[in-house]
């Protein structure tokens, strides 16, 4: 019986030490911002990517974008114009509707309206 109170009274001694920590932690994972993971990278065929390529670079009046950031989910800068996706890729590959898009050397680069990040980046095949 002795052996048993002796180690009740340890594990009170114990469980009242750890308490603070215990409690400390969870307050200071409280305070630790949401960890937000990425958007998913859209999955475009080679043939939808050819075909956004082959009509966005039929239109002349886009202007390339040579200093712009050209990585997956980077921020694009504010004064990088951003384009409408035209109606023909709409109407062919309907899954970059919410997309908008810049040229940056050979490259289209497809950014998510709603906060400016880099959804995915079309680069030029070989047999373009």
């Amino acid at each position: 019986m002795r052996f048993l109170s002796r180690s009740s009274g340890l594990l009170a001694i114990t469980a009242t030490l750890a308490l603070p920590i215990i409690a400390e932690n969870v307050h200071a994972q409280s305070n630790a911002p949401p960890s937000v993971a990425p958007a998913p990278r859209i999955k475009l065929t080679a043939e939808q990517e050819y075909i956004i390529r082959e009509i966005i670079f039929e239109d002349s009046n886009i202007q390339k974008q040579n200093s712009a950031p050209d990585s997956i989910d980077d921020v694009v800068p504010d004064d990088v114009k951003l384009y409408p996706m035209p109606a023909d890729v709409i109407q062919k590959v309907p899954q970059v509707r919410s997309l908008t898009f810049f040229v940056k050397d050979d490259e289209v680069i497809l950014v998510r309206s709603s906060d400016r990040h880099i959804a995915d980046v079309i680069k030029k095949k070989a047999s373009d």
